[in-house]
């Protein structure tokens, strides 16, 4: 197993996703509404066309009446949960997130919380674009969509590192420390002021309270691994990821981003 600390480094500052797209307005309580907002009309030739939906990424910047606009980005993940969250820009206000389960029906894409439709889009080869809680067109924000942009898991340099057989890597800052996880080997951990990293034998994950948690020892050296399904911000750059990591190595604790490469943890291959 190789780490390449400075190729890791150079692919965070490198990897940075475009400037979001403007988007519709949308209430912090999750619903849509009008506004007294005016949006210019965008001339294009691309058909607005219904197409399948792909689960990711996706940002942009919304209209705000109070401060000066609002951030939102949405991880839809292929287990059908989503995590939502809206930043206010200009205006001293804690952001807002809503995270549930997503659906596709009809073209449509919803959003559930409880089992209540919380948003609407119609999914359309120019993006995600707003319908009202009935599902009509909003005229007013006919010109905006939320589009998809690159996670964690689009990075080329973790693809390479997915075709050597890395089934989960994971990373945290303050302090830097990197992790891979292959299942059929073994699981490393190194942190930034370290040459070499600590490995430890693969141990099968058990779930809890919809967690992998993987408890493994080497000697008198510890490991203790929790990865959560959830919307996770690497703090470097702008890439989002999938999962949420914590790990005690030797009773210190770690926090950090994971992404999914060949499998989450589970059983070794037979």
């Amino acid at each position: 197993m190789k780490f390449c600390f400075g190729l890791f480094m150079l692919v965070i500052v490198a990897c940075k996703v475009p400037a979001p797209a403007p988007l519709p307005e949308t209430t912090d309580s999750g619903f849509s509404r009008d506004t007294p907002f005016t949006t210019t009309v965008i001339e294009s030739e691309e058909q607005d066309t219904p197409t399948s939906f792909v689960p990711g990424y996706y940002t942009g910047i919304i209209p705000c009446a109070d401060c000066r606009n609002i951030s939102r980005r949405a991880l839809f993940l292929a287990d059908f949960s989503f995590h939502l969250k809206d930043e206010f820009l200009g205006k001293e206000a804690a952001p807002v997130e809503i995270e549930g389960r997503w659906l596709t029906t009809n073209d449509q894409l919803q959003l559930l919380v409880n089992n209540v439709v919380m948003k609407r889009f119609a999914v359309t080869s120019k993006g995600l674009h707003e319908l009202s809680n009935s599902g009509a067109p909003l005229a007013l924000y006919q010109n905006s969509y939320l589009n998809r942009k690159m996670i964690g898991a689009d990075n080329i340099a973790w693809m390479e590192k997915k075709a050597e057989g890395i089934d989960f890597f994971a990373l945290g800052n303050e302090p830097f420390w990197l992790m891979e996880m292959d299942k059929e080997k073994d699981i490393s951990f190194l942190q930034v002021d370290s040459s070499q990293p600590a490995v430890f034998p693969y141990v099968e994950a058990q779930q809890q309270n919809g967690q992998y948690i993987i408890n493994t020892l080497r000697g008198t050296d510890s490991l203790e691994i929790a990865i959560t399904p959830q919307f996770c911000s690497d703090g470097m750059s702008d890439n989002w990821y999938e999962y949420k990591v914590a790990l005690k190595y030797n009773g210190k604790a770690y926090s950090g981003c994971g992404v999914r490469l060949n499998g989450l943890p589970g059983p070794k291959a037979p």
